[in-house]
């Protein structure tokens, strides 16, 4: 078997370049119904990502990129967004795309702002977090679906800004305002997928007699203070 270690850790503004570069190589070289899932972003947006630490990749060893994902903060405070996941194609298949899921839960829900609104029925305290995906992406909706994401019919204003970046818009008689279907996550699983990434200590995943090992460098799963802290969480979330 062949084995191969790399680590997840969050970018750093040194990263910015490359990880665009990256990104810009996969929508070059991609077949178009494939790189149409890769949801571009607005630089700045993904600028401030980086800048609040928000931002992750996975690199092998000698520091060559296999995939990257962000969390997004938006205009409405009471949502934010995960998006811009990328696995590059020879990497997929190693559930590279869930491990970035899990650790962007866990960060976006440790800098959130607590729901202020008033509409006791709203019944969460935390800003929802959501995703979008490509109709036509079913690899990556299954995976969003069986980590727990909902159907979300009515997402904010806030979170079609980032259309302006996108390269394939709905047709005009589509009747579609995004390209993408959205997804929320409940309370139960932001829970549920806080405390599985608290109880990993690396990812190891194995295809193809091919093992990948993946060292977890996330300062909140490190550090005890944040550890602590998505404990605390875990348990509000479960008595809302």
């Amino acid at each position: 078997m062949t084995i191969t270690h790399a680590i997840v850790r969050a970018a750093g503004l040194a990263d910015v370049e490359r990880i665009l570069a990256e990104y810009s190589e996969a929508i070059r070289n991609l077949p178009l119904e494939e790189s149409a899932n890769l949801l571009s972003r607005p630089y700045d947006q993904f600028k401030a990502a980086v800048e609040n630490g928000l931002f992750f990749i996975v690199e092998n060893a000698v520091g060559n990129f296999m995939a990257g994902a962000g969390a997004f903060d938006l205009a409405d405070p009471t949502e934010k967004e995960l998006g811009m996941c990328y696995v590059k194609k020879e990497w997929r298949g190693y559930g590279l795309q869930t491990l970035l899921l899990q650790i962007r839960i866990c960060a976006a829900t440790l800098g959130q702002v607590p729901d202020k609104s008033e509409d006791s029925s709203a019944n969460k305290s935390y800003a929802t977090l959501i995703t979008g995906v490509k109709p036509a992406n079913e690899y990556s909706a299954a995976n969003t679906v069986k980590l727990g994401f909902k159907p979300f019919a009515t997402p904010s204003p806030a979170i079609f800004a980032a259309c302006v970046s996108c390269r394939t818009p709905p047709a005009s008689d589509s009747g579609r305002k995004c390209c993408c279907d959205f997804f929320y996550l409940s309370d139960a699983k932001r829970a549920e997928a806080i405390e599985k990434s608290l109880q990993m200590e690396a990812w190891s995943r194995t295809r193809d007699d091919n093992q990948l090992i993946v060292a977890l460098k996330i300062r909140h799963l490190l550090d005890p203070d944040f550890r602590k802290a998505l404990q605390d969480i875990v348990r509000e979330l479960r008595n809302l």
